[in-house]
């Protein structure tokens, strides 16, 4: 058998892939080519409150109907940026399609930057974000299996008269389906939802971690799942490498770094803004 000396050959691995269910892939997307969401934008909401019944034959002090008034929040969102670097020698990064690399590489994992962003409020904290002290901790906060916790999480729903949408980790995910209550998460048309109510449900590793605020550190085995109203995720139309080469290299050791980015805006009504820790271990409390 013949062999063969030298250097290994230099191969390009698999590309990164992006998670199916990610929140990306679960909510609504606008790539938008108005980069006046640069700035910042105000959610004008639709009225919160619940429609009431009212018989068209009552007469005296019941006919009148209600002047019930709603308390309008205008919550008001700030954009963010979300980067991926790639950082070589000058002489490497002078390759055909090395800056590319970083390009690739955000486009698999964007999803896991900007719901992470949703939960904690990192890159601009005066955003409404799923981990503030406006959550409504469903449960008094204590632990439940997930299957009773996503019953939890569509009463909450429900509660509202409208349409929504669950936020998780994979790992809450993957024990949706574990127990014996009847609720579970399947693939209906494409997406994500729940087998009972047909709520779509997104399972980003951004959300891996995220506990409120007001709330103790998370025990071992123990995760938070969320439910809001409808997200609108707006985003600059591609992701740029912005700096040229002679930009983005440091001279003092030679060194160039790229960086792909892209810009978003995250909004929602924040009218729901609820969420159920989860005893990922086979709690007996359900």
């Amino acid at each position: 058998m013949s062999q063969t000396l030298g250097p290994p050959l230099s191969l390009d691995g698999p590309l990164p892939v992006a998670p199916l269910r990610s929140l990306l892939n679960t909510v609504t997307v606008i790539d938008s080519s108005d980069l006046r969401f640069g700035v910042g934008g105000v959610v004008w909401p639709y009225p919160p409150g619940l429609p009431e019944a009212w018989d068209p034959c009552s007469t005296g002090t019941f006919r009148t109907k209600s002047s019930r008034h709603d308390d309008w929040d205008l919550p008001q969102f700030q954009p963010f940026t979300v980067y991926q670097p790639i950082t070589c020698s000058s002489i490497t990064a002078h390759a055909p399609g090395f800056a590319d690399r970083a390009v690739l590489a955000l486009a698999a994992t964007e999803s896991y930057a900007v719901a992470r962003e949703l939960a904690r409020g990192e890159a601009n904290p005066l955003n409404p974000f799923l981990d503030d002290a406006n959550l409504t901790i469903l449960n008094a906060g204590v632990a439940v299996n997930a299957d009773y916790a996503l019953g939890l999480l569509e009463d909450a729903i429900g509660a509202t008269g409208r349409g929504g949408v669950i936020l998780t980790s994979p790992a809450v995910g993957a024990a949706f389906n574990g127990g014996t209550g009847g609720y579970g998460i399947d693939t209906k048309s494409g997406a994500l939802q729940t087998t009972a109510n047909g709520t779509p449900v997104a399972l980003d590793g951004g959300f891996i971690g995220s506990s409120p605020s007001l709330h103790a550190v998370l025990g071992a085995g123990e995760a938070w799942a969320f439910a809001t109203g409808p997200i609108h995720i707006r985003r600059s139309p591609q992701i740029e490498i912005l700096s040229t080469l002679k930009e983005s290299t440091d001279r003092s050791d030679n060194t160039v770094t790229f960086r792909a980015e892209r810009d978003y805006l995250v909004t929602w009504d924040t009218s729901l803004q609820a969420g159920v820790l989860i005893d990922l271990t086979g709690c007996v409390l359900c």
